[in-house]
């Protein structure tokens, strides 16, 4: 299992290295970093890109734990009594220093970063021909953005919500922004608190965006999956969300929504259709992690965690998210109430993703929907905005429901709607802790055999714990409370 200090350390070799093709493959693999860490030219500047996309990929990271998690350990999802063992600590809040998937979702997103740490260094010093310099500065940018969203979902994960503390000043995640000015700095790095964390993703998104052209990314066979300019402001509206930044949190989802470069899909195709939500690159999707026929997950694809018959179909809806839906809202479709085979009848069965033939079946960890509710809670959260709040949110709230009546509440109480309809679009989608937790709101935890716990707001246990390997290796590292 890879340690932290042992990723940077390679990180250094990797910035020393030549352009030496036998330098590269000499590399120890079970220590090689990067997929490509050769970054002399605008093609081997692509290749470590894309190997750095597919880190996201990893069933440890968008290709299921992040998306899992955040729905099992709050009050959308838990665990069928009939399982594959997968996630069971979790939904019992039982998880302790030594378990696989915090270690394995904290090594892949810092490789990421270590990834895209390679590219910006080496990228930004490049000299390529000037036809090519608008190519490599959008690669860079990319590299920015990956590094921004690591950073980002490291600090969700394993650290509290920025409002957590006055100032943001309670700790957060290593950041690791450059190779470092000392050995220690390198090998054996501190946490950092939240606010210095959120500050320098706010820094890369800001400089990634300067970097990408508005020509959309993602539309074209060869760019399928990339991060353009508009998924770089989309993802620092949702960063402004949760660092309470209202005004910058609407301008910037303002930008995207303006942009037309996105689309809405329609009620009609929203769960079904030719077209639909689980359609990679669909008009709506402003990046998503995508998969094809070589490059899947196979069984430990976030379909054969959810979907029931030839999968494992572990994961069930609970009775008050399934009960939260209208009879007239078609998002209500991305569930069935059955029976759980072996396990719990009945069970509301989770069929939002059930791709299990050719594997298309990308993760979208960003798309319009969420940029409209983003600019609702914004504005409900300022002063003098609820009609606008409320006309955004019935954009989605009445793509779901066309009977639905349009919003008339003000104050708290529309941003109550706000926060239910961001659970219903959300669903199943990895936002719901987040959304509650940000929020400094306590829920009850659904568990396996009908059993529950409460959650109180700002509780430690919301966090991962940070891998007892890590622990061992790096006498700086401090674990969270939880788990002392």
């Amino acid at each position: 299992m890879k340690k932290l200090n042992k990723i940077l350390y390679i990180s250094l070799m990797a910035l020393s290295l030549t352009a030496c093709k036998k330098e590269f493959l000499e590399i120890d693999p079970e220590q090689q970093v990067a997929v490509n860490l050769v970054v002399v030219d605008l093609p081997t500047t692509k290749a470590a890109v894309m190997g750095t996309y597919t880190m996201l990929q990893s069933a440890a990271y968008y290709g299921r734990s992040i998306v899992v998690l955040p729905d099992l350990m709050a009050d959308n999802m838990y665990i069928s009594r009939k399982n594959s063992n997968r996630y069971t600590s979790y939904d019992q809040y039982i998880t302790n220093t030594n378990d696989g998937t915090a270690s394995g979702s904290w090594n892949i997103m810092y490789r990421t970063i270590v990834n895209a740490n390679v590219i910006i260094e080496k990228g930004e010093k490049l000299q390529v021909a000037q036809s090519e310099q608008a190519e490599v500065s959008h690669l860079v940018g990319e590299a920015y953005t990956l590094r921004a969203l690591a950073h980002f979902d490291l600090l969700r994960l394993y650290a509290l919500p920025y409002n957590a503390t006055p100032g943001a000043t309670h700790i957060g995640v290593p950041v690791l922004s450059k190779s470092g000015t000392s050995k220690e700095d390198i090998i054996n790095p501190k946490r950092n608190t939240v606010k210095e964390g959120y500050t320098q993703i706010v820094e890369d998104l800001k400089k990634a965006i300067a970097l990408m052209s508005t020509t959309p990314v993602g539309f074209t066979a060869s760019n399928k999956g990339h991060i353009g300019h508009y998924a770089a402001k989309a993802l620092l509206a949702r960063v402004y969300l949760y660092m309470e930044d209202w005004p910058n949190a609407e301008a910037m989802a303002t930008d995207v929504i303006t942009g037309n470069k996105y689309t809405l899909l329609t009620n009609a195709n929203l769960v079904s259709g030719s077209t639909n939500f689980r359609t990679q690159n669909n008009a709506e999707a402003i990046f998503e992690v995508v998969y094809n026929t070589t490059s899947n997950l196979g069984t430990d694809r976030l379909a054969a965690f959810l979907l029931q018959g030839s999968s494992y179909g572990d994961g069930l809806a609970t009775d008050d998210l399934f009960n939260s839906y209208t009879t007239t809202d078609v998002r209500k479709g991305f569930m069935t109430r059955g029976s759980r085979s072996g396990g719990e009848n009945p069970a509301n069965l989770i069929t939002k993703y059930n791709n299990t033939t050719t594997f298309e079946e990308g993760v979208k960890v960003i798309r319009l929907a969420e940029v409209y509710l983003i600019r609702a809670e914004a504005r409900a959260k300022q002063t003098g905005k609820d009609a606008l709040a409320a006309a955004d949110l019935d954009v989605i709230a009445k793509r779901a429901d066309v009977s639905k009546a349009s919003a008339t509440a003000t104050g708290v109480a529309l941003q109550t709607l706000i926060l239910e309809e961001n659970r219903k679009e959300f669903a199943f989608e990895g936002h719901r802790l987040f959304d509650l937790t940000r929020n400094k709101l306590a829920f009850t935890k659904h568990r396996t055999g009908g059993l529950t716990i409460a959650i109180p707001a700002n509780s430690n246990k919301i966090l991962l714990p940070i891998p007892l390997a890590e622990m061992n290796a790096n006498p700086n590292m401090e674990q969270n409370e939880a788990y002392k």
